[in-house]
């Protein structure tokens, strides 16, 4: 069954109980398209009709694909025309095409757009037949629309170029701005910003604030997450951090809350070596109306070296990383946690290797100078299989109740009823907290078992020398995982024993073993039942057997959390009562460190390490 924005976004989360049957409505539609069952002639790839007369090479059109999320509808599209001439201001502007399964059957398969769909890589993105189609599209556009890039530059923040089709013939294809003014509208003033976070930060210790006319922008890394130069070299800031006048641009594009959020949290957080340093300028903006000077966001520091996301597959392959190195970053982390926990008297809830970025002093390359640096402070929660039991569930439930109310009655009202009538509720809740009840709700001790928790899963990516947990169905990396949690190939027993302390109380650990229910895997971009990887492809059979499987996993998922909120940790608020608390934790590494250096022992499987660091 090939993937979509639409199919994927159903399947992986739990409201999928509420969407299979219009799903299944929605694909059997679209079978005169050969969205499932046979092509016919008219529509097919071998039509020469229907083909894609040519692609452009990669670099060369004058407009560049850096990444793209929302499953291959959004792109991040930058026109080099404007950034190789120094005018291109980071004003999030993105390109959104239509979900896959608009496309011609022709244009799915030479536009890649079903294998485009889990594809995180930055590089791959940009190689991609839809992200060259659509540069070409937008080169024509702006040849045929000569004002084009100038309305571009006086666009608010966070607009849109709307791609309304996909068609083979690039006049044909419908491309128009949808302006966002209420994103600037709603944009806090700086002097309201410090009067209402008075009580915490001093007027002496704000940072200066930067035009952001005086950003350009270099290359767009993530939704929110911009590589800029800042043009002026006073900008009232003396900060060694930033190298060649470039630094990191964190905003948002659908709202602000999240990226004020983070700015308070670094603002008043203490220094620590291992959490990202306090932002060294305050991003602001002259809104379009009314001329309020908004905070659109701040810099930090540029980390070129990156995230372990990709680093540790890629090192772990060549044979480079030492036990002693994998326990270094994992307490350097542990202590970056502590000083979250005790200091920061708060949680961290997102932790996954591509939010821990590696940093070194001075030009050091090699993996023993190496250090980590957590980032990404919006506590915007983490994705499922990141998640302990007691964040796990009420999670789903979150996440189904939004979508209850559109329904007649259900088996699930119960659950959410069971869940809301015992849920600890949070005074005059913000709306950053209502995005992430289930870590904001729990008690200072429960927050800190569950960082516990992640913890041991970060262990486990670093010692087994993976970018995640278990590979996933909604994204595909560069080094995809080849082995899941809880399975061990190359972590060291007393690691092991470490990590099962972290996780206790997860479900794969109970006695008697809980039953694994068959889950929807993926290959390439299509999608089967596990287990069943020969089904023929795009056929009502292969189908239904997806959406089948995907419905009965999300029930024994919700059957679980109904169990869970019956069970006395739960209705005691006692969770993860079985694991270790952040300085037991270590205390239990700085023993394992000592067992490392009296035994010399390393983790390396494949002979002799090569630290000298490699392109990944």
């Amino acid at each position: 069954m090939e993937m979509s924005h639409d199919v994927i976004d159903a399947i992986w989360r739990p409201t999928f109980v509420f969407k299979h049957v219009p799903l299944r409505t929605q694909l059997l539609q679209h079978r005169k398209t050969g969205r499932i069952g046979p092509v016919p002639w008219v529509d097919s790839a071998l039509n020469p009709k229907n083909r894609v007369v040519s692609l452009p090479a990669r670099g060369a059109s004058r407009w560049r694909i850096d990444g793209a999320i929302a499953f291959k509808t959004r792109f991040f599209a930058i026109p080099l025309d404007l950034l190789e001439t120094d005018r291109l201001v980071p004003l999030r502007i993105d390109v959104f095409v239509p979900d896959q399964s608009d496309y011609s059957p022709a244009l799915r398969q030479s536009l890649d757009a079903a294998t485009a769909v889990p594809v995180q890589n930055s590089a791959a993105v940009a190689g991609l037949g839809i992200s060259r189609h659509l540069c070409q599209a937008l080169e024509h556009h702006c040849t045929r629309n000569r004002d084009f890039l100038n309305r571009y530059q006086r666009l608010p923040f966070g607009s849109r170029i709307i791609v309304r089709n996909i068609s083979t013939n690039i006049p044909d294809m419908e491309i128009d701005f949808e302006p966002n003014y209420d994103l600037e509208r709603r944009a806090t003033s700086l002097p309201e910003l410090q009067r209402l976070w008075a009580q915490d930060i001093a007027p002496e210790e704000w940072p200066p604030n930067v035009d952001i006319q005086d950003l350009r922008l270099v290359q767009q890394i993530h939704d929110s997450v911009s590589l800029v130069r800042v043009r002026y070299r006073d900008i009232g800031v003396s900060d060694p951090a930033m190298r060649d006048h470039l630094a990191i641009f964190k905003s948002g594009t659908d709202e602000f809350d999240h990226v004020l959020h983070e700015l308070r949290l670094l603002l008043t957080m203490p220094p620590h070596p291992h959490i990202m340093r306090r932002p060294f300028a305050i991003i602001t903006k002259k809104c379009a109306f009314g001329g309020k000077l908004g905070v659109f966001g701040f810099l930090i520091p540029f980390l070129p070296i990156g995230s372990l996301r990709d680093f540790l597959p890629a090192q772990e392959r060549r044979g480079a990383l030492t036990a002693t190195t994998k326990l270094k970053w994992s307490m350097q982390l542990t202590s970056a946690l502590l000083h979250i926990r005790e200091q920061g008297r708060t949680f961290y809830s997102d932790l996954r290797p591509d939010n821990v970025l590696l940093a070194s002093n001075g030009n050091a390359t090699t993996l023993e100078s190496f250090f980590v640096v957590l980032c990404d402070f919006e506590q915007r929660g983490n994705w499922h299989d990141w998640c302990p039991p007691e964040i796990l569930y009420p999670q789903y439930v979150e996440n189904i109740s939004r979508y209850q109310q559109r329904h007649a009655a259900s088996r699930w009202e119960s659950l959410i009823e069971s869940y809301n009538t015992q849920r600890d509720r949070v005074a005059a809740e913000t709306f950053v907290q209502s995005r992430n009840r289930p870590w904001f709700s729990l008690s200072k001790e429960n927050q800190e078992k569950a960082m516990v928790y992640t913890l041991g899963l970060f262990f486990y990516c670093v010692f087994e020398g993976v970018s995640t947990v278990s590979a996933q169905v909604a994204h595909a990396f560069p080094y995809d995982p080849d082995v899941s949690f809880p399975e061990f190939r190359h972590t060291p027993s007393k690691m092991r024993d470490i990590i099962k302390w972290c996780t206790a109380n997860m479900p794969w650990w109970a006695e008697p073993k809980v039953t694994k229910t068959k889950k929807v895997v993926r290959i390439g971009g299509l999608l089967y039942p596990e287990g069943e990887t020969h089904l023929e492809r795009d056929t009502v059979k292969t189908a239904e057997a997806v959406l089948g499987t995907a419905q009965h996993w999300w029930e024994a998922e919700l059957d679980r959390a109904k169990d869970f909120f019956s069970s006395a940790g739960w209705q005691d608020k006692n969770l993860g009562d079985n694991r270790p608390s952040l300085k037991e934790v270590m205390h239990a590494l700085k023993d394992f460190e000592i067992e490392l250096d009296t035994s010399s022992a390393r983790l390396n499987m494949y002979g002799p390490p090569n630290t000298d660091i490699q392109a990944t």
